[in-house]
């Protein structure tokens, strides 16, 4: 699992690549991870380039982290969805809840515009 962090007109951005299958195994380490990623900045965005399933247990993951950047007045961005990932965010309508880009590098760029004060948008 990789995560690195960019800065990004002074905000600190931080990207995981997620690979293969996001499912009930593998999510625990991840969710031993957030923490920390969450705690270095709570504008996340998951590179799913390398994602080639998720589950219920997976999309589970990826919706409380969302909750959980939000609580934190941040945010959680989706890259590169692969077509088979994408599928389950349509049929399941979890990519209503999500900003989702094409890339990640496009995804970390949208924070720029991202206010500092949530209670501005």
């Amino acid at each position: 699992m990789k995560f690195s962090l960019e800065n990004i007109d002074g905000r600190l951005i931080g990207t995981s690549e997620l690979q293969g299958r996001l499912d009930a195994r593998s999510v625990k380490p991840l969710q031993k991870l957030f923490p920390e990623w969450l705690e270095q900045s709570p504008y996340l965005v998951f590179d799913c380039a390398g994602l080639e399933f998720i589950d219920s247990s997976g999309l589970g993951f990826m919706v409380g982290s969302l909750r959980k950047t939000i609580e934190k007045e941040g945010d959680l961005r989706l890259a590169a969805l692969t077509p088979k990932v994408s599928m389950v965010f349509e049929l399941t309508q979890a990519s209503k809840l999500f900003s989702i880009f094409s890339s990640a590098s496009l995804a970390a760029a949208s924070f720029s515009a991202w206010p500092d004060n949530r209670n501005e948008r």
